[in-house]
């Protein structure tokens, strides 16, 4: 398989490119630049969402150019500890006490204003389609989101949808296919009003344009090398000193405010320094690169025959 980078540009010919092989006939291409990436997030299998396949999917797509990954997460029940999953994705369960929902008390935090209305009740993914192709307008009322795949499926149904202009949602899909309003209920009627004029007067695409249209839209790899140019740009910034970090946060936060979150800072700081020195780096099980160019997993041993058995494997680091 050939990866084809965006503007129709080969990354293989790219000389900030490099090309690997990960099996048999799968070529692929990263960059040689590679990053440390860590996802943290409440949200990780075995529970299955939105968030939880988004981070698996992109985790493996980073990992397959040529980034280390790992993720973050709280325990499940009896998965506690490190986990090994595809690829080499190195998984922390945390013992960390779950408060509701699958989430800690700082995700519980952020969400203690929110309401959550079952209309229909759980649904099999297998079933999604089928509700979904039924209706014609999809209303989403997040008040916090950071993707939102709900809206993708809807647009993929080839419904209108209706969002809250909230966290990612408005980079999900394009001006003709979502009307975004302010989380309010008169904001949400009067695009909910849009929507239901568009549709009496035949201005809305029709379902198989509209589904034809987001089928393009995403890719796991595409995703990966548009995460990978984010990551690039924020590698290339200056990274500040304490100093000049307390300093931005007393300037932009004001004479108050400011200097309270200098002085959490400082705390984290030290805090983060009495952890470290507890226990230090060395007694951390560092991940491996388990794919990439020099991925330990990516390296062909030749058989032979003459010996009837492996030749030594390559010290690898």
């Amino acid at each position: 398989m050939a990866y084809q980078g965006g503007g129709g540009h080969d990354l293989g010919h790219d000389p900030s490119t490099a090309l690997y092989h990960d099996s048999p006939g799968n070529t692929v291409t990263c960059r040689t630049g590679a990053h440390n990436i860590c996802m943290v997030s409440d949200f990780f299998y075995p529970n299955m969402g939105g968030v939880e396949s988004h981070i698996y999917q992109l985790s493996q797509c980073l990992i397959e150019r040529g980034h280390k990954v790992i993720v973050v997460t709280h325990a499940y029940g009896t998965r506690k500890g490190v986990r090994y999953l595809t690829k080499g994705l190195k998984v922390y369960y945390l013992p960390l006490r779950v408060m509701y929902n699958q989430s800690t008390a700082t995700t519980l935090f952020h969400s203690l204003p929110l309401l959550r209305v079952r209309l229909l009740g759980a649904l099999e993914h297998k079933d999604v389609r089928n509700v979904l192709v039924q209706g014609h307008i999809f209303l989403n009322t997040s008040l916090t989101e950071a993707f939102c795949m709900a809206i993708v499926e809807a647009a993929s149904c080839g419904l209108q949808v209706v969002s809250t202009r909230v966290g990612g949602i408005p980079e999900v899909l394009p001006d003709n296919l979502i009307i975004l309003c302010e989380p309010s209920v008169k904001s949400l009627c009067e695009g909910l009003e849009k929507a239901i004029s568009q549709l009496k007067s035949g201005a809305l695409p029709a379902p198989e344009k509209i589904h034809n249209i987001v089928k393009t839209f995403y890719t796991w790899r595409n995703v990966a090398e548009r995460t990978e140019k984010v990551y690039n740009r924020v590698a290339g910034e200056t990274v500040l000193s304490m100093d000049k970090r307390l300093e931005r946060l007393i300037s932009r936060c004001g004479p108050v405010t400011g200097y309270i979150f200098a002085l959490l800072a400082v705390f984290n700081f030290l805090f983060l320094t009495f952890l470290r020195w507890m226990t230090p780096d060395s007694y951390i099980d560092v991940a491996i690169d388990a794919t990439g160019p020099k991925g330990a997993w990516t390296h062909q041993y030749p058989y032979s025959r003459k010996r009837g058995k492996n030749n030594e494997m390559p010290q690898t680091r």
